[in-house]
């Protein structure tokens, strides 16, 4: 888990920070330098947790159930319930808005569902012939 220092900046001091690292990120965000400046600036934990933030968005906003989501992310159900009372409280709404529009990110979570399509992951996952044809 990221480790935040508990000694506080001035409110004033923080905004001016937050607001230079912001314009920072948008002067790197292209295609090529994009990938190479967030690998090289954020840890494995941090790519983990805002990669999986973003698909528990995504999948609120496909109106997947919160235990579905817990079971598939290998999240706790208190995390998602927390981001979805925010979801439903209309917080994320720009996240779906603008980065929710690739396709991309529907097929990748479609397969990371595929297999608790059994009822809700509550049935025996496929066996016998056939099982790996989607692979």
């Amino acid at each position: 888990m990221p480790h935040v220092s508990n000694k506080k900046l001035k409110d004033d001091d923080q905004e001016a920070l937050y607001k230079e690292f912001i314009q920072s990120l948008e002067r790197c965000f292209d295609r090529r330098k994009s990938l190479v400046v967030l690998s090289q600036f954020l840890t494995h934990t941090e790519k983990e947790m805002f990669a999986k933030r973003f698909a528990v968005i995504a999948m609120l906003s496909r109106s997947i159930a919160p235990a579905i989501i817990s079971q598939t992310l290998k999240m706790s159900p208190t995390t998602i319930e927390t981001m979805n009372a925010r979801y439903q409280a209309g917080k994320y709404d720009w996240v779906v808005k603008t980065a929710l529009k690739k396709n991309t990110i529907w097929e990748l979570l479609d397969d990371l569902t595929e297999n608790l399509n059994t009822a809700g992951g509550f049935l025996p996952p496929k066996i016998g012939r056939g099982r790996y044809k989607r692979i």
